[in-house]
Parts: C-alpha cells; structure tokens; sequence
C-alpha cells in the first residue's frame, strides 16, 4: 500500500490589512481611554477578520462601557476560537460577577488560576468568587498566599483583612487593619478602607460602642463615607440611638441613592410612610447576612409563630396526625425553613419553599424537608406557579409589606379547592400601616380584614398571639386562615 503524501496543515490566513489597521488605532484609542470610538474600529475588525485578540479587545471595550452581556458574548467568542485564555476567563467573570451570577464567575475564574496558576487577577478573582459562595477558608488560602507574596501590596493587605473580617475572624482583621492605618503613607482611599473593616469588625462582634467610635474616626479623618456612615448608623441602632441611626442611614442613603437596604431603613427610621413595602434588594441583603445566626436569634426571642401555623393546620384539619395527609404546601418566604420542619411529619405531597435570600435557601435545603426551593419574589412566584395548593403560607413574610392587596389578590389562583391561606402579621394599635424603625412594618385587624375582602379571601381564623419578644415586650400580632371566595377564584 502506497502511503499518502503527508501535507503540511494549512497557515492561518493573516489577518486583513484593514483589518490590522482598525485593530491598533482601536487599541490608541482604548489606551488613551475612548473606549466609544474604539467599540465601532473592532466590531468592523472582528467581522472581517474574527481572532482570539480582536474578540478579546472588543470584549474589553465592552466591559469598560459597561455592556456585561456583550463583554460575555465577546469573550466568549474570543475562547472560542482561540481555546483556553486566561485573561478572556478572567474578564468574562468579573462581568458575570457584576450580574451576580456567582456560579458562572466561581467557574471562570477557577478555569483562568487552573490555566495561569501564578497570574494575580485570576487568583484575586478566584478569592472574590469563593468569598461569595461563603467558602471562607479556600478564600483566605488564597488571599494569604498573594499577601505574603507581597506583603508591601497595601491592596492585597485590605483584601486579606476584608476576608478575615467577612469570615468572622474579627480579631485578625483588626490586626492588619490596623497596621496599614499606621503606615503615614497610606492613600486615603485605601484608609477609608481601612476604617471600614475596623468599624465593621466591631459590629460584627457585636461591640457597638467600638464601632460607633471606629467610624466616627474614620469619618473624621477621610470624610463623608457610604459604608462607614452606614455601620454608624447600625451601630447606634443596636444601641437605642434612634435619632442618631436614622440621621446617618440617611446620610448614607444619599450617598448611595439606589441602594434599596438603605433606602427602605432610612424610610422606617425617619417615619417615612410613603414607602408601601421593603425592596427586594433590602430582604435580601438583610437575611443573607442574618442567616447563619437567624435560628438562634430567633429562639433567643421566643419565636412562636411556626409552631403557631402547626398548631392551627391541625385545628383547620383535624385528624392530620391518625393516617390523613396534608396535600401540597406552598411556603412563601420560607427563610430557613423552620415552617418545613414543622410540618414534615404531616405531608403528603409536595413541599415548595420560596425566599428572595440564596443564604437563607442554603440553610433550608440543608433541613432535606422541601421538594423543591426556589429564589423569587412572593408576587413573582405566586404569579408564575400553574400549581394549586392545599395550604399556602406566609409565616412572619408580611411584616415586610405596608400594602397587602397586591400580594393577598394572588393568592386564590394558587389554593385549591378548599385550600387554606395561612399567615401572621405584627398589629398595630392605629389605623392601616405603620413603618416601625426596626424597618418592619405592623397592621390594623381592620386594615388586614379590608384587604382579604377586596382580594376574594374569607377568613376562617383572625387570632390575636403573641409572636416573639423585642427588647423584652412581647410582639403582639394576628395569625390568620383564610380560604378563597367564589369570587376570588374567578
């Protein structure tokens, strides 16, 4: 058998003149910091002429004009076509990090260490990804590594600290923190940084009276700050300073205006009742940081109201506990899933829990009691589910909505028949809602009644019970049933 002449694989054609050409002037450009005039060179290059590095490039224009999906798509392309490259991973996940896809930029950016073990923006990346999946050790192995690299590199000593910090490990956070305060050099930037993690440490801790001083330090020294106004105002909050938490939340709510956690507390410390219900971006920046502690706190309060909802299913259907089964369960802001554990000896079908703080759905799908879990607004998955359910709950949900209408007329499209709608509420003894300052908010029995008539709900049970304690005063509040009317269903 005669063997086939072996032939040479063919070159990669060059890249077009033209196509070379708009390349280096969009790279002029983007040096000198024209990233728009640059966008328009390396589209037309990548079209005539479709590479690793013009795909690359563009993606970098993209990013710096703040076009997350169009950084993505880029240096997608860019892998595509030219494999592995680690500076595309890295730049692809810090765009999913800005859309908080977490899995996607833990993903990247442990591909980009794989492929460039030693490259510090892959390696910082890859600490920022693991710290946002609570992987705290991994995190600090990798920060720490690039800190004794460098121990000089004041950004990667803020990094360390902030990690230490963010882990719970106050006191070396306060170490390096302190150290680079002491350095006469430091850039006050990178000071404010520093006053932060000190203030926040402290809070952490729970020494309010040394954040409240860690903070007015820093704020004396590098002036008005966002983060550090805002542990302030926590700080003085824990503290019964009331006046005082509501003048600097606000403060710092006007640094940041589109903050919603802040926006929404500065709107129950300062009496603002225009503000019908806590933004999404409040409750779940609330209750991801409050979950690791959220049970112990909430039994350190005498929390009832689960043990209140297992109580009055049984009373609703009798019977539960010798052979009959209760059928599907909704759970609407099912936070850690205490309501779960309540009733998972009595189902008999499904189990659904809904919440918007992925921290919070962790610690629920640690309990194995759901059938499924899902990230959502209330009003988002009341809408969306086709399912009908036995009993829908929403246990302790409402101290975060001033407005029940919108949310309780969703609720008879989801029961099914003779399906009971099952939620607490803090009372007020005015009339409607109040917004309280601890940015909860409580209800009038008669404001509660209006609003399950207008939706088409009928009440079965409106019980006054004590929900938990504050401050030592008992919480009163209503634990309500109530199933849907003909005319709610239509």
């Amino acid at each position: 058998m005669i063997p086939a002449p072996l032939v040479p694989p063919l070159a990669a054609a060059p890249p077009p003149p033209l196509a070379e050409r708009l390349l280096a002037e969009a790279g002029r450009l983007l040096e000198r910091g024209h990233a728009p005039e640059a966008l328009p060179l390396l589209t037309t290059a990548a079209r005539i002429a479709p590479s690793p590095g013009t795909w690359l490039a563009l993606g970098r224009a993209r990013f710096t004009l703040a076009d997350v999906p169009g950084t993505i798509e880029a240096c997608g392309q860019a892998l595509a076509l030219g494999g592995d490259s680690p500076e595309a991973l890295t730049l692809r996940g810090r765009a999913h990090a800005l859309l908080g896809d977490n899995r996607a930029l833990l993903a990247d950016a442990a591909q980009a260490v794989c492929l460039a073990p030693r490259d510090t923006q892959a390696r910082t990346l890859l600490a920022q990804a693991l710290l946002l999946a609570e992987e705290f050790d991994e995190a600090l192995a990798v920060l720490g590594e690039l800190w004794r690299e460098n121990p000089a590199d004041h950004g990667a000593s803020l990094r360390l600290a902030e990690a230490f910090q963010r882990a719970g490990r106050y006191d070396a956070a306060e170490e390096l923190a302190a150290a680079l305060l002491a350095l006469p050099d430091l850039p006050p930037a990178q000071r404010r940084l520093a006053h932060g993690i000190l203030a926040q440490s402290a809070l952490g801790r729970g020494d309010h009276a040394g954040a409240i001083r860690a903070a007015e330090r820093g704020l004396a020294e590098t002036g008005p700050d966002m983060p550090l106004l805002s542990v302030l105002g926590h700080a003085q909050l824990h503290s019964n300073d009331h006046a005082g938490a509501a003048r600097h939340i606000a403060a710092a709510q006007r640094l940041a205006p589109r903050d919603g956690y802040l926006s929404h507390l500065s709107a129950a410390l300062n009496e603002d009742a225009a503000a019908g219900r806590a933004p999404d971006g409040y409750v779940a920046h609330l209750f991801d940081g409050y979950a690791p502690r959220f049970e112990a706190s909430l039994f350190g309060l005498g929390y009832r109201v689960p043990g209140l909802v297992l109580r009055l299913i049984e009373e609703l259907r009798p019977g539960l506990n010798e052979g009959r089964k209760l059928g599907d369960v909704l759970d609407l802001g099912c936070g850690t899933g205490l309501v779960g554990v309540v009733l998972h000896d009595l189902l008999g079908g499904r189990l659904k829990g809904v919440d918007l703080s992925p921290a919070m759905l962790r610690e629920a799908e640690a309990k194995h009691v759901y059938t499924e879990l899902q990230r959502a607004e209330l009003g988002q998955s009341l809408l969306t589910d086709p399912a009908l359910y036995d009993a829908v709950i929403a246990a302790d949900v409402f101290c975060y909505f001033g407005e029940l209408l919108p949310a309780f007329t969703l609720v008879p499209q989801r029961l099914a028949p003779c399906g009971v709608f099952v939620f607490s509420v803090e009372l007020t003894a005015g009339e409607g809602w109040e917004l309280t300052g601890s940015g909860r908010y409580r209800h009038a029995r008669g404001f509660v009644e209006r609003a399950l008539a207008l939706a088409g709900l009928s009440p079965l049970v409106l019980r006054e019970e004590v929900l938990r304690t504050e401050n030592n005063t008992p919480v009163r509040g209503l634990l309500v049933a109530a199933q849907a009317t003909p005319a709610g269903r239509a």
